[in-house]
């Protein structure tokens, strides 16, 4: 039976008696709890009455929820509440709402919608697992879910969350600005390093450890490239896997994959990670990188050997007679998609 507290506490937050109901009898009342806090509000429109509120079209409407990561609702199904309303306005940049001039600038609100939900999703499942690893600590102390729904709903400081994340938004943006509008070339593109690093033997490893296991790996390998990649004063772009790929200066680039291989070489469960460098003119785009110079740090990855690092001639030239840094000419070599290139062998310099 539900507590009068967090029943309470449940319809304030525009839960309905049928909603509560069908939560306890599923085991789903601290979800159902964290639901409520997260997104207060009674439902009032279904797309068609938001449309008309919002004075927006309902294609429109659609195509957001869309570019959000959400598939379409059916006809007349009532969710949407007057905080979805404010959203909406202020996406589109309706005069008054805060996002006004940077919507302004921009050809459709779907795209920011898009980028910005893409990369919160992330951010979001981390906080999910926290939330869960929670859950589950209360309920194997025997906390039944009434009470844990309480206790985390209680405890769940969002306000300082929110604040944490707006502070981190912009740091990033300071920095992100400071490598676009210092880097872009007479073209329009930029120069920068690029690199990709991945472990090798991952598909065997992946078969030979359970979940936990191959987690654990994950994290530690992770854990590594992305504490050097920031020390180094590169940033990391994207981990797909058991691959990473970053960007920077060119020799910020090789002094991070010297670092990589140092210190995976120190972690005992680690196994031997492979790093391709190039340097160039690419193409940047809603957080990514695009280009031939992307194309060939990652194609090159595929062909070196564990624990070395194969770089461009392109990046050779933008570090050679740099002492930080030891290189070996290779044979010329043909990478797939990209033709017959010269390659060179990047090495630290001896004691």
């Amino acid at each position: 039976m539900v507590s009068d507290r967090l029943g309470a506490f449940l319809r304030t937050a525009g839960a309905t008696d049928a909603d509560i109901e069908q939560a306890e009898a599923s085991g789903w009342l601290p979800v159902l709890a964290l639901d409520r806090m997260l997104m207060p509000g009674v439902p009032e429109f279904d797309v068609a009455g938001l449309a008309e509120h919002s004075e927006a079209e309902v294609d429109e409407l659609e195509r957001m929820w869309r570019a959000l990561g959400f598939p379409d609702l059916p006809d007349g199904l009532v969710v949407f509440t007057r905080r979805d309303l404010e959203a909406i306005e202020r996406l589109r940049g309706i005069p008054g709402g805060p996002m006004a001039g940077a919507m302004g600038a921009l050809r459709e609100p779907e795209r920011p919608a898009r980028i910005l939900s893409a990369a919160l999703a992330r951010v979001a499942a981390y906080e999910v697992e926290v939330f869960a690893a929670s859950l589950d600590q209360l309920r194997s102390a025997g906390v039944d879910d009434d009470a844990a729904a309480l206790a985390l709903v209680e405890s769940f400081d969002w306000d300082n969350l929110a604040w944490f994340v707006d502070y981190i938004h912009r740091l990033q943006f300071r920095a992100a600005a400071w490598r676009r509008l210092t880097s872009v070339t007479a073209t329009g593109t930029l120069e920068l390093g690029v690199g990709f690093v991945d472990l090798s033997r991952y598909t065997e490893l992946s078969e030979e450890l359970d979940d936990a296991g191959l987690a654990g790996l994950l994290d530690q390998f992770e854990t590594v490239t992305s504490d050097t990649v920031a020390e180094f004063g590169g940033r990391v772009v994207k981990t797909i896997g058991d691959e990473v790929m970053f960007v920077g200066p060119p020799d910020a680039v090789a002094s991070i994959s010297l670092a990589i291989l140092e210190r995976a070489r120190a972690i005992e469960e680690l196994p031997s990670v492979r790093v391709g460098i190039s340097f160039g003119p690419v193409l940047a785009r809603a957080g990514d990188y695009f280009g031939p110079t992307v194309n060939l740090a990652s194609r090159t990855t595929d062909r070196a050997r564990p624990g070395s690092i194969l770089a461009s001639e392109a990046m050779f030239h933008a570090l050679d007679g740099d002492e930080r840094f030891v290189w070996k000419a290779l044979a010329p070599r043909r990478i797939r998609g990209i033709g017959t290139v010269r390659l060179f062998a990047l090495r630290p310099p001896s004691p």
